[in-house]
């Protein structure tokens, strides 16, 4: 799923590939949505099962996240912000730290700050989920559909505006204990037909969504972004529908998904990197990255992409100075 997830990543950021049609477009974008949902799915499915202590947890924690997010959020602020064009000073530096700790300084680093949001919290929701009954874990997720999701749609659509304290359950904890209860059910073939649908309806109404840039406009929260009713639908049938598939292939392609995952983390790092000097080679080549038929080109792209940021990262992961930042 780790594979998976970080090819719809890249699929996810491809900008200026091809030149149309653009349904097109908008399919290989729709599909990219569920990239980010499937990784908080996981990391609540492998980290809410587990017990350590919070030392153990957190050192644990800090070499495979805080070292990478500074580095790269590093590597992002002097890309994007010549702060040290002329010189490096003191000053320098530290605003350059101040800039990191409001905000991502790369677009698809807010996963960083979602992620690290969740972790400080998941001593907590351990105890949680080992304590409660499922009744009650349930019960906290229905909360989370109704603060999110639902009054996202009912705000946006009816004069109804809620002054109920209920956004305590809100953020992406949702996910995180989606992916503990799918992850432990059994894929028997009434759940994977109803994910299956579930999947279809979703994913045909996102669609539309983007292709036919329906209402309401200026508001992403309701059908176009991660907490958005129709693709949490459509991340909970893909979560259930790779779960299945993964009990089911071969030993081969299991030893290729693994290898993938082991530098996926890297990889979501570096594609955005990679994007940029694939099209900066393709110009040099006296060709256009706007060309081609998109039902073709951007798959293509993502691929190369992906091969690409793999193999940089599996090169990277070798080198015991730098191994920690991817």
């Amino acid at each position: 799923m780790r594979f998976f997830g970080a090819f719809l990543v890249v699929l996810a950021h491809i900008e200026n590939w091809g030149a149309g049609p653009l349904w097109a477009t908008d399919l290989y974008y729709t599909i990219s949505r569920v990239g980010v949902p499937l990784f908080f799915l996981i990391s609540g499915y492998l980290l809410l099962s587990k017990q350590e202590d919070l030392l153990t947890f957190f050192q644990k924690r800090a070499s495979r996240i805080i070292i990478p997010f500074l580095v790269w959020s590093i590597i992002y602020d002097v890309q994007n912000s010549d702060a040290f064009s002329s010189s490096v000073t003191l000053e320098g530096i530290l605003k350059m730290f101040i800039r990191i700790l409001r905000g991502p300084r790369e677009g698809h680093l807010w996963f960083f700050y979602s992620l690290i949001g969740l972790y400080l919290l998941t001593p907590i929701l351990r105890v949680f989920v080992a304590k409660a009954r499922r009744s009650e874990i349930l019960y906290y997720i229905a909360l989370w559909f109704l603060a999110m999701p639902i009054l996202f749609i009912v705000e946006a659509f009816t004069p109804f505006k809620n002054g109920f304290e209920i956004y305590y359950t809100g953020g992406y904890v949702g996910y995180f204990l989606l992916g503990y209860v799918l992850g432990g059910l059994e894929t028997k073939p009434p759940l994977l037909w109803s994910a299956l649908g579930l999947f279809m309806i979703s994913f045909i109404f996102t669609f539309a969504v983007f292709h036919f840039n329906l209402p309401p406009h200026g508001n992403e929260l309701v059908f176009r972004s991660y907490p958005s009713l129709n693709i949490i639908l459509m991340s909970i049938g893909v979560f259930v529908l790779v779960k299945a598939a993964g009990e089911k292939i071969s030993l081969s392609l299991t030893w290729l998904s693994g290898e993938a995952s082991k530098v996926s983390f890297g990889i979501y790092l570096i594609h955005p990197l990679v994007f940029v000097w694939m099209a900066l080679g393709w110009r040099a080549l006296g060709f256009e990255t706007v060309a081609g038929n998109a039902l073709f080109v951007i798959p293509l792209a993502a691929l190369s992409n992906f091969l690409l940021s793999w193999m940089i990262v599996f090169i990277i992961s070798k080198i015991p100075v730098l191994r920690t930042a991817v």
